[in-house]
């Protein structure tokens, strides 16, 4: 059956797959001129459509992710549950032996994933992924902690690359802080900053 939507050119059809969701984009804002001309070159907009789906990858190894673009494959996750095959699936196998596992809690809050040897800087905080409970957010307070914990390892105007999921109890977190719920408010800043700090402390030491 199939279903053509005159209205939005979305179409609705039902095609044979295994299990799962498949998502396809072709000419976005084909009908909204204002939009497609402030959009960059195919290449860049291509690359922040990847690394959304990097993150998400990142924040859930237990589902498998197999994401195109051209028809030319960017990364395929397994799917086992392993943060650390994800890593290994984007980023390399080289770039991932650089990292280490995090595993701390404190004062309730735990802090589990992966940081960079301090041997190995970035020259951007582009390898820098935060999640609260299971989901991806921008956080200045994370990223300071991150960042003031390597501040003695690395060298000024280089970061460390860091994957990392923050638990906290879902009293202490807003989330609707921001229409696309990627920046939150900790109802203490201080606890959660020391319990970052610490983490990356405990094992940079």
């Amino acid at each position: 059956s199939r279903l053509v939507s005159d209205e939005t050119g979305v179409e609705l059809y039902e095609e044979g797959c295994p299990d799962g969701t498949t998502v396809t984009i072709d000419d976005l804002f084909y009908n909204v001129p204002a939009r497609r001309k402030f959009m960059k070159k195919d290449t860049a907009e291509a690359a922040f459509c990847i690394s959304v789906c990097e993150r998400l990858a990142l924040g859930h190894p237990e589902i498998s992710f197999s994401v195109y673009s051209d028809d030319s494959l960017k990364f395929r996750t397994s799917g086992d549950g392993k943060l650390y095959s994800v890593i290994y699936a984007i980023y390399g196998s080289q770039t991932a032996k650089t990292f280490n596992p995090v595993n701390y809690t404190l004062d309730g809050i735990t802090v589990e994933g992966f940081i960079s040897s301090p041997e190995f800087p970035r020259g951007t905080r582009n390898m820098q992924s935060f999640y609260i409970n299971g989901r991806y957010i921008k956080s200045r307070t994370i990223q300071a902690a991150l960042e003031e914990a390597y501040r003695s390892y690395i060298p000024s105007g280089k970061y460390p690359a860091a994957v990392l999921n923050i638990g906290v109890d879902y009293n202490d977190v807003d989330v609707n802080v921001h229409p696309a719920k990627t920046e939150v408010k900790f109802a203490d800043e201080k606890k959660v900053f020391s319990a970052v700090y610490y983490a990356v402390k405990s094992v940079l030491a």
